[in-house]
């Protein structure tokens, strides 16, 4: 429909893409003369009023996502001349992961991560936001020339805190990327979009799905009954950390699955156990390495004392006690000295005479003395 233009604005260029429930065309924004990815529900859907309200949904969640991992909602509503319900939307000009694996089979278990880390920051934000996608699969993870990965079709989203408006017994979602609650028609949560990231995550690593079925209930059944290998067993170029992040997200039960999308993110970048080990070991300073103490060495018993000096302790000890008391002696002696030089001075010196011979023997006999006992205990 080259010629037909959408609410007096689009012009439709060519068909693009097709999901069970609508198109998707190429189209020119005539008012911003820009290119848009313009989203129709099939006009046999239109009567559905259930359905109306989930596409009518779509745009009211998606429009409130800005995030650069988003696929952005430009405008939405009713074309009245067509009676068509459109979603104007941010056109990708590179490709879809599914064409990815389409033409490549699988991809590095670098380029996988990198692929999901964006996704996962994708939907992070939107359930911050209160937006669960419930359709996460290789064909709505669009990646830009420059390698921008974004999350498109919001197109069976909802906001968490709104009631459910799925028909009783209906699933929504691709039945490969259902988590096991919402196989069983269970309210979908943000563990699911884990869980679905998960699937996609080892597809894209493993060129296969960890589970497959003819129908829902032969995929439950394989999920209850087997376990998929772990990638790290399918290539050796897979580390335990990627591998044991993978197995984590396809946990059946949703407390055993990671808390959030960013949390996934940051385990797809994490070292296994061993990987962690051998980092430390590596990494670690020669300082902080452990060593075996090398052993203190014992200074040799010495066998000849050195000449002119005394080689046991008391002799030391007795040495340091003759020079105080030869310094206190000395001290007295000058007190002494001193005040027969002050009687002088005063006038009684005749009668002092007596006195300061007696005092200059006995100081200059215990000089003597003193002089003598050093000698002795110094030898």
């Amino acid at each position: 429909m080259p010629d037909q233009t959408i609410a007096g604005r689009y012009q439709l260029e060519r068909q693009i893409g097709a999901g069970g429930s609508s198109t998707v065309h190429l189209a020119l924004d005539q008012r911003l003369q820009r290119q848009v990815a313009i989203k129709l529900l099939d006009e046999h859907l239109a009567r559905d009023e259930s359905f109306l309200a989930r596409f009518r949904r779509e745009a009211l969640a998606a429009a409130r996502l800005v995030h650069p991992n988003i696929v952005q909602v430009f405008d939405f509503g009713l074309d009245e001349r067509s009676g068509r319900h459109f979603i104007a939307m941010e056109h990708i000009a590179g490709q879809s992961c599914a064409e990815l694996l389409r033409e490549r089979g699988y991809v590095s278990p670098g380029e996988a991560v990198e692929i999901v880390e964006q996704a996962c920051a994708g939907l992070d934000h939107a359930h911050r936001s209160g937006v669960v996608h419930r359709d996460v699969k290789p064909a709505n993870l669009l990646r830009t020339p420059e390698g921008v990965v974004k999350l498109a079709d919001f197109g069976i989203a909802k906001a968490t805190e709104d009631a459910s408006i799925t028909r009783v017994g209906s699933v929504l979602g691709t039945a490969s990327y259902l988590a096991p609650e919402q196989a069983r028609g269970e309210r979908a949560g943000p563990a699911a979009d884990v869980y679905a990231l998960g699937v996609v995550t080892y597809q894209l690593v493993a060129g296969r799905l960890p589970y497959e079925g003819s129908s829902l209930t032969a995929l439950a059944l394989a999920q209850q009954r087997e376990r998929p290998p772990r990638l790290d067993r399918l290539r050796t170029d897979v580390g335990p950390g990627l591998a044991s992040a993978v197995a984590r997200a396809l946990a059946l039960e949703q407390g055993g699955r990671h808390a959030s999308a960013a949390a996934m993110a940051a385990a797809l970048r994490a070292p296994g156990p061993v990987e962690a080990a051998l980092t430390i070991a590596i990494d670690a300073p020669p300082q902080t390495r452990i060593r075996e103490p090398a052993p203190t060495p014992r200074p040799a018993p010495r066998t000849t004392p050195r000449r002119g000096r005394p080689t046991s302790r008391p002799r030391r000890r007795a040495r340091r006690r003759l020079a105080r008391l030869l310094g206190v002696l000395t001290i007295l002696a000058l007190l002494a000295g001193g005040g027969i030089l002050a009687l002088r001075q005063s006038g009684a010196l005749e009668e002092t005479v007596a006195v300061r011979d007696a005092i200059g023997e006995n100081v200059s006999d215990s000089i003597n003395q003193l002089e003598q006992l050093i000698a002795d205990n110094t030898r």
